[in-house]
C-alpha cells in the first residue's frame, strides 16, 4: 500500500518540480528571445506527441463498451485475471 502511494504522490508532485526546474534554468541562463521560441516550440511539440500517443493509445487497446466485465477469480489454486465477454 505504501508504494502505491509513494508513486501517487511522486506523480503528483513531479509536474511542479519540472515546473521549478524550469524556472531555474531560464532564470540562470538567461536566453535570448530567439532561442526561447525554440524552447516554445521543442514544448509544443512534445506536447503535440504526447497527445497523439495517447489518443493512438486509446484507439488501440481496450475492448468494445458493450461488452461484459469478468472480474477476478480464483479457481483451482490460482487467480484468473478479470476481463471483458
Amino acid at each position: 500500500m505504501i508504494r502505491v502511494l509513494l508513486v501517487n504522490a511522486l506523480l503528483f508532485l513531479l509536474p511542479f518540480a519540472l515546473t521549478y526546474l524550469w524556472v531555474r534554468f531560464i532564470a540562470a541562463k538567461k536566453p535570448d528571445e530567439q532561442t526561447r521560441k525554440y524552447y516554445a516550440f521543442a514544448a509544443l511539440a512534445g506536447l503535440v506527441l504526447v497527445v497523439a500517443s495517447l489518443l493512438t493509445y486509446r484507439a488501440s487497446t481496450g475492448d468494445a463498451p458493450g461488452g461484459t466485465y469478468i472480474s477476478p477469480t480464483y479457481k483451482d489454486g490460482e487467480i484468473v485475471p478479470g476481463r471483458f465477454e
